[in-house]
């Protein structure tokens, strides 16, 4: 048994880093390990199985939330023993093992690209600024700190930025990926699929691309609404889940492409998992992930991934076999969702396809296993 502190500031299944704690960590308690969970706020984890140390403070802005939570992790720490001090991000100096979701330099970069896209008030843009500088530099002295933690990357891609932005030298560095959860995220009946469907005005005969997600300046919409005025069978819907503070923007845009009545904006989905099995392909032009939890859940739903070629995705998508790589031109996306609709029998094949290889390798207790060795090798 090991005694193990997770260090994440709200732990919750909504956003991408924190499930990955709950989910883990769930999953190590019942296996016999001591788990604690050092954060501000905790949603839909089982306190009966892990220990919650709260660590109070300023939730707003951001850049306080974060540095007050990490000057107080790093002093409690002090008075705890553990085997394992796991922090997802430079959450704490004191961290033995780290997951690593994204690098804020690399990260940085791609906002800073896109920030004359975003409808952001210069409050929350000075703010955010501070937040991306503070934590750059807590990442800087953590990730370059001897001896060094072992690193848990979420894809190739994330390994790489690491080795680009820090002199890491012979570290530990393991890839250990994002998951689904198979059990809420899988393939629909018939008669499910049609119920849904029918509840949210789609007919059989129509093609559902699905996207999912904020931050949608980052994550391409335009790409796919554009791409979506280059096709002229009607059939073709785009399925927009998720919120933005631009949504009168993107509704515009539609407009002005002649696909307003085609693009459905559906909000934020508490049945994101029915929707995604409901409907035919997941479209996802992002312009910067670490690896997408969207995509896995897709693919769990039994979706071919239509994504741009980024971490994560490059790791996934074998192309034809489970989806396919788009780029960020609206034609050549255009292009490629028409050939998948005149070949609605392919596209069933690469979603079933997509669905196997998340059950081989992308479960949250292949993922769990996978952490596991990581915290063995590193005790060893």
């Amino acid at each position: 048994m090991m005694r193990i502190a997770f260090t994440m500031i709200n732990c919750n299944r909504r956003d991408g880093s924190a499930r990955a704690v709950n989910e883990v960590a769930e999953r190590l308690a019942r296996r016999g390990h001591d788990v604690h969970l050092f954060a501000r706020k905790v949603d839909d984890l089982d306190l009966e199985l892990i220990h919650w140390h709260k660590v109070p403070g300023p939730d707003w802005p951001e850049v306080a939330d974060f540095w007050s939570y990490y000057q107080a992790v790093n002093r409690r720490l002090r008075n705890h023993d553990f085997d394992i001090v796991h922090s997802i991000g430079p959450n704490t100096l004191r961290a033995n093992v780290v997951t690593i979701q994204n690098i804020q330099p690399a990260k940085m970069r791609i906002l800073e690209r896109h920030a004359s896209g975003e409808k952001i008030s210069p409050l929350r843009r000075l703010t955010r600024r501070f937040y991306l500088r503070a934590t750059s530099a807590a990442e800087k002295k953590l990730y370059t700190r001897k001896p060094a933690p072992v690193f848990l990357p979420v894809s190739r891609g994330v390994e790489a930025e690491l080795r680009q932005y820090y002199a890491v030298g012979n570290a530990q560095v393991r890839i250990v990926p994002n998951a689904a959860d198979t059990t809420v995220f899988h393939p629909l009946s018939a008669p499910e699929r049609t119920a849904w469907r029918n509840a949210n005005g789609f007919r059989e005969e129509d093609f559902i691309a699905i996207f999912s997600g904020g931050e949608w300046a980052r994550k391409g919409l335009d790409l796919a609404v554009r791409a979506l005025g280059y096709i002229r069978q009607p059939e073709i819907k785009l399925f927009v889940a998720g919120d933005d503070p631009d949504l009168e923007r993107y509704q515009t845009m539609a407009v002005e492409a002649g696909v307003g009545n085609r693009v459905v904006f559906g909000g934020f989905r508490r049945d994101i998992a029915t929707a995604m099995a409901a409907s035919d392909i997941f479209l996802f032009p992002s312009h910067y992930e670490a690896f997408s939890l969207a995509t896995l859940e897709a693919a769990a739903c039994g979706l071919p991934v239509i994504a741009t070629k980024i971490n994560g995705t490059e790791d996934f998508i074998q192309p034809r076999m489970n989806g396919e790589f788009i780029t960020h031109d609206p034609a050549q996306i255009a292009e490629t969702l028409s050939s998948l609709v005149a070949n609605r029998s392919a596209v069933q094949l690469m979603g079933g396809n997509a669905r196997r290889l998340v059950e081989q390798h992308y479960t949250w207790d292949h993922v769990t296993s996978m952490t596991e060795e990581a915290y063995k090798s590193f005790l060893a």
